[in-house]
């Protein structure tokens, strides 16, 4: 009899596919797994970018599926373009592998720490397991002559294992070990299948049953429903899981007549007490950086630093601080050398639940705008960022600054759709032009109207503009329908420092000293 059989890949590809195996898809007819490339191990304990979790492993071994485990790439550690990797590892061993890439070569004790890892996740584990290791070298890079080549430190791999292992004498990308993999797979199989009549395996009928009952659960949700086939670019079942949450409390939160609220964060300090006053979403901007200095938050607009690599470096920062808070990432659509699939995959391993289109054309008009969009940098390419992070199950909340916009958004599965109004008034370095709150309104409704047509459940938030604190957002919330919410930047982040610290030195200043 044959079975369904899991090949985990490399970077999150191994996280995303065993956690498979872990509700709410461990119905699905797995009956065994390959899981070769395990470098998200090396990221977790060493500090990479494409990191696994503390779980790593534990569905396989939980759900006792038949496993055939290597090391592969354990020799690495994955960072993005090579000026964004911590001061820390600057003088180690780096590779670039591409603009967007860069990879540093373990050391010794790290490949110690990395078998204990895994040694200590297997060791009691009533699963059958086969461990196969190379003798030779763990990946394309770690090999005579290449530039991760370390015998001592790939050697530590093997020579700390404590768990029953099959050491084969090739390297990591030989036939022969390929071929290898397979028959240990076919012998932990062959084990399994003898008991496989008291078992229970999950049938086209249960797939369907568990298909059916998810739809069920999520019917109180309006035009909430997931399915796998959905999101075809979907790496991780639990980014999917952690979308629909967010929607589902998002939702139920506005039945119950309570605005959501987004709040925009520089500093870890400024998440952890958004978060503590209870804010729904957090969003992570490059501008937020500039206007943390002392200037205007157009300066994310310009080219003063690269936008999608400050709020990968914000990320180390913010994501410790927040503890249940979606943190979102405002990327830069249109960043030149960026491969948006690539670098939205990163997004995603950083640890982000989703993300928002900015830096963003839309805050660009004139004969300035239209070269933008004549010469492919246009709006259009923020569609598609949107609609490729949807693929993926990333949580969705683009701007839009006009109906069109909003339909174009609606169209590609955004979950939120925020009104733009233009840039934040008032302050000591807000915009002085803007439209007034009565028209805010009228356009604020005008997109949300647009959105709907499209889909009739999608979030609309307001943002910018006029609309530059509680009093603004009660005001315009109170004269639309179907706007559910307020985002906010530098109404959330800038102006309440800017009046507290302003008062703070004020009452110091009025004490008297005779």
């Amino acid at each position: 009899k044959s079975s369904e059989c899991l090949g985990g890949v490399i970077g999150v590809g191994g996280s995303g596919g065993t956690s498979l195996l872990s509700s709410p898809f461990a119905s699905l007819p797995i009956g065994g797994v390959f899981d070769i490339s395990t470098t998200e191990v090396a990221d977790y304990i060493v500090g990479g970018v494409m990191a696994c979790e503390s779980s790593r492993f534990d569905a396989v071994i939980e759900n006792k599926v038949p496993l055939v485990l290597s090391v592969g790439a354990l020799d690495m550690v994955s960072f993005g373009a090579k000026d964004t990797i911590p001061l820390k590892f600057q003088q180690r061993n780096i590779y670039e592998h591409n603009k967007q890439v860069s990879l540093m070569r373990t050391t010794v004790d790290e490949n110690r720490k990395f078998a204990d890892f895994i040694a200590n996740k297997l060791k009691n584990s009533s699963s059958m397991i086969c461990v196969c290791l190379t003798e030779k070298c763990v990946s394309a890079l770690d090999a005579p002559g290449k530039p991760f080549y370390d015998p001592e430190a790939s050697g530590t791999l093997l020579q700390s294992c404590i768990f029953k292992v099959k050491p084969y004498p090739h390297h990591i990308n030989d036939l022969e070990f390929a071929n290898a993999l397979v028959d240990a797979f076919l012998e932990i199989n062959e084990k399994t299948s003898k008991d496989s009549t008291q078992q229970q395996v999950a049938s086209p009928e249960s797939v369907e049953q568990f298909h059916e009952d998810n739809v069920s659960n999520a019917s109180s949700i309006a035009t909430i429903v997931y399915t796998p086939s959905e999101f075809p670019e979907a790496r991780r079942a639990k980014t999917l899981e952690k979308t629909q949450l967010i929607l589902q409390q998002l939702k139920h939160q506005i039945r119950k007549g309570i605005p959501i609220i987004g709040a925009g964060a520089w500093t870890g300090i400024s998440a952890k007490f958004e978060e503590a006053g209870g804010v729904d979403l957090i969003v992570l901007y490059n501008s937020g950086r500039f206007r943390m200095a002392g200037r205007g938050s157009l300066a994310g607009l310009l080219p003063f630093s690269d936008a999608n690599a400050v709020v990968l470096d914000m990320a180390n920062e913010v994501l410790p601080v927040v503890k249940k808070v979606p943190v979102l990432a405002g990327v830069c659509a249109t960043g030149l050398f960026r491969r948006m699939d690539y670098f939205l995959k990163q997004v995603e391993s950083t640890g982000f639940s989703g993300l928002q289109n900015f830096p963003t054309v839309g805050l660009f008009d004139g004969n300035f705008r239209l070269n933008l969009e004549e010469t492919g940098m246009g709006y259009s390419l923020e569609v598609e960022m949107i609609q490729k992070a949807h693929k993926m199950g990333l949580f969705t909340t683009p701007y839009a600054f006009n109906q069109y916009e909003a339909i174009e958004m609606a169209k590609v599965g955004a979950d939120i759709i925020v009104a733009h109004m233009g840039l934040t008034t008032t302050g000591s370095i807000g915009a002085k032009t803007s439209v007034s709150l009565k028209e805010s309104v009228v356009h604020v409704q005008a997109i949300a109207d647009a959105a709907h047509r499209i889909n009739p459940g999608v979030i609309v938030l307001c943002h910018g503009g006029p609309i530059s604190g509680p009093k603004e957002a009660a005001f315009v919330l109170k004269r639309t329908k179907g706007v559910h919410g307020f985002y906010g930047a530098s109404s959330m982040e800038r102006l309440p420092v800017e009046q507290a610290i302003t008062n703070t030195v004020k009452q110091y200043k009025s004490i008297s000293i005779h």
